[in-house]
């Protein structure tokens, strides 16, 4: 698709890039800040993520708590980071909502709100996120925050982003003021915004809302440059708990705005060290960055991970590192290497970008740095140029050059290095607090908050629907939002599958392994995976518009006999697929046939030698030739069909209703529990149980959640639809801490019989109704998004424009119509329960089922 960017500057220096998508169903909006933590003084060290904090807590016009009110209700999402060089602050909302957006993000610019209450609140979480991301995690710092201090010598470049806690709790509301005054200028700025709206009616909003901000002087950039590296700089600390060594290694970039063909031939290296990795060593990755590639200025760093095995030493794998540098360097097969890591960095830049949110966030970050948003166009064509020789120089580079080694070596106590300190600098906690003078902003008058447009229906584009001979229904849409095309398969596992799931996973590995084919996929800038959950066999990918033909081949390929057993791979499963496998082996007690374990050909000529399933197709493509070519790839396939939809297995043979399972799990330390009930007869499709579902347990005002708190823990729950065997399912899901796993299930019991006596209101269902349709525009975000969406509503029994109508019958749809959808969908005492976990708490929690069962007439099994 041709990029539709424009960029401008308001007469305060807010510069503006604005792209118009018209794929797009909802909008995102971003700001980039020309502040990071490289921008930080010795004695602020930490403010600017402290600040990045900070600026949600309230501006003149939006109070504490109010920023979020247009985007969690409408499905949307707003966070900040912050990175060396800028802090971003992000949102992606519903296109209707566009100007609201805007306003809290020019309300926050013009004038936010500083009070000793939120600046104490956000130390605490920022202390709580430094625990989780550095103290409690294993090799906490490795790579970041930690690297750059072993790489470089400059306080700007060297100290820890994230501060010190002792120093930062002397913040005051003072110092925030002045931090603000001193970065967060218009003319330190960079609003980018990505969706689908006409570019003068866009830039019309941004005056309204931007153009009266005051322009004002802002602190120049830091200085960053480095004396040379003259020889390896060596860091060892200690770990305890860990079995493994692990090593981080830091080589210096080349400065991409002096030559962007250099640097983009140390991002191909990187993307061939994470590929092929180094023999000897475990789970290597690399990446040129910090934080991503052309997310700084210069200087930045080549990062590679690895953990090193007990029987290998650190000073071993740099040796290792260097000697595949060495081999690059002069590698005669590197023609033969090279192209497939650039297709590869290709189409994932392609994919990655396809949606508003990360285009946006990566405009804004192009613009801001390098004054150049339409490098995210540039950057596939860029990379296509770097040559086998450039690639070969910047490894011989890397073979030659020192670079920081960090290393973290399993010991009793944790060890880390001291605080980076700037030369000559007195200790933060010895210095003299230094007085500030602080202009206070003028007062402005109340604004209102604008309403919201009107909201776009999303719609797929282009598209084609067909049923093969085999049975096997195929959609094809075009969306050219990426030069790819996603590819989804789906597949029923069947009786025989649903009853064997081990056998299920071996023939899966073998298949995947068989050919090479994933290897062959991502030579040719695409994928192919393979993958059972126990309900389906899904094959998930991309392609390039010309390799779609050899992706299909692939798929084709699927139904080539196996010819040999293999052995039953060791399942690591999550709680609910193990609960669901329970579930269907129960369900399915009476169609049970005799099987003999590993045997795969039955498995595969019940599952890929039968046609049937789902092909979905989405992206830069033509609808109707797709369909061609699928169905001359998958003319082979047999026409013995499935049959298409939900259909139960065998006519009596589910005995769902009051059924308990118990499952045990010595390691667990948690008790999942599920509730399962088969859908009644009728349209699965229809609003009114989309609606009843939401009502009973999505996160945004569950009703189910919110009674449920009186237990003694409040549970984590939601509940949901899906197939089950060939059965619509509603079930409820909950992970309870195990000496509360019994009352909370109590709770949440007594918390489904209110909610099913207790009439749903239009009051109560307004919002929810409003939520549910803005969140489900994220599922056109994208043309993975759109495949994911198509391939499940395929395999659910929906048709097509399911999604695209679903919207207007939302706003059809009445109260006492979910509410009578709601007592269908979850009767509590006919829900099959399945709960796992140690068999003290979960005997608690099937015991006392049991008596609950008992008490009202039901029946225990």
């Amino acid at each position: 698709m041709a990029s539709q960017m424009h960029k401008a500057t308001l007469r305060n220096g807010l510069r503006v890039v604005f792209e118009r998508q018209p794929e797009s169903p909802r909008t995102a909006v971003c700001v980039h800040y020309g502040v990071g933590y490289r921008s930080e003084k010795p004695e602020r060290e930490g403010f600017a993520h402290l600040f990045e904090h900070l600026m949600f807590r309230g501006s003149a016009n939006l109070l504490p708590g109010r920023f979020f009110e247009h985007i969690h209700p409408l499905g949307g999402q707003a966070n900040g980071t912050t990175h060396q060089d800028y802090t971003d602050y992000h949102q992606v909302v519903p296109s209707a909502m566009l100007e609201r957006a805007l306003f809290s993000e020019a309300d926050r610019m013009r004038s936010p709100v500083f009070t000793e209450e939120t600046l104490a609140e956000q130390l605490d979480g920022i202390e709580e996120e430094i625990r989780q991301a550095v103290t409690v995690r294993p090799y906490g710092g490795l790579p970041w925050p930690l690297l750059p201090g072993v790489v470089f010598e400059r306080f700007a470049n060297a100290h820890d982003g994230y501060g010190r806690m002792d120093q930062l709790r002397r913040a005051t509301v003072a110092a925030c003021e002045e931090f603000f005054h001193a970065h967060y200028a218009p003319g330190n700025a960079v609003l980018t915004v990505v969706g689908d709206h006409e570019p003068e009616e866009l830039l019309a909003l941004v005056e309204r809302h931007f153009g009266d901000i005051p322009p004002r002087p802002f602190a120049p950039s830091p200085e960053l440059r480095e004396p040379d590296l003259l020889e390896d700089r060596w860091q060892i600390c200690t770990e305890p708990g860990v079995t493994a060594a692990a090593i981080a290694l830091g080589y210096r970039l080349p400065d991409p705005k002096k030559d962007i063909t250099d640097y983009l031939a140390h991002v191909v290296l990187a993307e061939m060290i994470s590929q092929h990795g180094l023999e000897g060593i475990q789970t290597v990755s690399a990446g040129c960055g910090v934080f991503g590639p052309l997310d700084a200025k210069d200087p930045d760093l080549l990062v590679i991970t690895a953990l090193v095995p007990s029987t290998v030493t650190p000073r071993h794998t740099v040796e290792a590192m260097t000697e595949r540098w060495i081999h690059w360097a002069e590698a005669p097969d590197l023609r033969q290497t090279q192209p497939p890591a650039v297709r590869r960095l290709i189409a994932r830049h392609h994919r990655e970008h396809a949606e508003a949110y990360p285009r946006s966030r990566a405009r804004g970050r192009l613009e801001l740095l390098f004054g150049r948003a339409e490098l995210l166009d540039e950057y596939p064509a860029l990379l296509a140029e770097v040559d086998p020789e450039q690639v070969a120089a910047a490894a011989r580079r890397l073979g030659t050059e020192p670079k920081g080694i960090l290393i973290m070596s399993p010991g009793a106590t944790r060890t880390r290095p001291a605080p980076v300190r700037e030369p000559g600098l007195v200790p933060a906690a010895t210095k003299a607090p230094r007085a500030v003078a602080v202009t206070p902003a003028p007062a402005t008058a109340a604004r209102p908050v604008p309403p919201v447009g009107v909201q776009p229906p999303p719609r797929y584009g282009p598209w084609c629907e067909t049923t093969l001979a085999g049975g096997t229904g195929i959609v094809a849409v075009q969306d050219r939002r990426a030069p790819l095309v996603e590819l989804r398969l789906r597949l029923p596992l069947g009786v025989l599958g649903w009853q064997r799931p081990d056998d299920v996973d071996a023939l899966t590995q073998l298949l995947a392994r068989r050919d090479q084919a994933p290897t062959r996929a991502e030579a040719a800038g695409g994928s192919f995976r393979l993958a059972t959950d126990g309900q389906w066999l899904d094959a998930t990918g991309y392609a390039t518009p010309s390799t779609t033909g050899a992706w299909l081949g692939r798929v084709a390929e699927l139904t080539a006999p196996v010819n040999a057993p293999a052995a039953l791979p060791t399942r690591h499963h999550d709680a609910h697929l193990v609960m669901d496998t329970a579930l269907r082996r129960h369900w399915l007690a009476g169609a049970l046939s005799a099987a003999v374990p590993g045997d795969l050909d039955a498995i595969h000529e019940s599952v890929l030698r039968r046609g049937g399933g789902w092909l979905i197709a989405v992206g830069d493509l033509d609808p109707e030739r797709f369909t061609a070519d699928a169905e001359r790839a998958l003319s082979t396939w047999s026409a013995v069909p499935h049959t298409p939809g939900i259909v139960l297995p065998e006519s009596g043979t589910i005995q769902p209703g009051g059924a308990m399972l118990a499952l045990h799990h010595d390691a667990s330390e948690d008790v999942q529990v599920t509730l399962s009930a088969p859908e009644p007869a009728g349209d699965i499709g229809t609003a009114a149980r989309y609606l009843a579902t939401a009502v009973s347990g999505i996160q945004f005002q569950s009703r189910l959640s919110a009674l449920a708190l009186g237990a003694a823990s409040e549970p984590s729950l939601y509940a949901a639809r899906d197939v089950c065997l060939g059965l619509a399912r509603a079930y409820i899901r909950a992970t309870l801490p195990e000496q509360y796993a019994a009352p909370s299930t109590a709770a949440i019991r007594e918390a489904l019989r209110t909610s099913l006596t207790t009439p749903v209101t239009a009051a109560e269902l307004e919002p929810i109704r409003t939520f549910c349709a803005a969140q489900l525009l994220g599922a056109f975000d994208s043309p993975a998004a759109k495949a994911d969406l198509l391939r499940d509503c395929a395999s659910a029994g929906r048709p097509v424009v399911w999604a695209e109508r679903l919207p207007d019958l939302l706003r059809q749809t009445t109260a006492a119509e979910v509410g009578a959808a709601r007592n269908e969908l979850f009767p509590i005492d006919a829900m099959t329960l399945v709960a796992l976990g140690k068999p003290g708490p979960v005997s608690e929690v099937t015991s006392q089922w049991a008596r609950e069962l008992d008490d009202n007439g039901g029946a225990a099994g």
